[in-house]
């Protein structure tokens, strides 16, 4: 059988999730981890601004929403 999404974990992967849940109490967008990575991002890339999303549908529904708001 091939596993299916099985996490590949390389390193300190459960101590940030331990981090994120149980000092952070916070597991979901704009988190501490979620604005470290935004701005690994900018900096790194000179982004102007960075947004996250949960996967690339999201991303393309919220591009497509933005193109309407212009058009109207």
């Amino acid at each position: 059988m091939i596993p299916f999404n099985k996490p590949h974990l390389t390193g300190k992967e459960t101590h940030y999730i331990f981090q994120a849940v149980y000092d952070n109490n916070h597991i979901s967008g704009n988190g501490e981890f979620t604005k470290k990575c935004q701005s690994f991002f900018e900096e790194k890339y000179g982004f102007r601004k960075t947004l996250l999303t949960t996967s690339c549908t999201d991303a393309l529904e919220i591009s497509k929403k933005k193109q309407s708001a212009y058009c109207l």
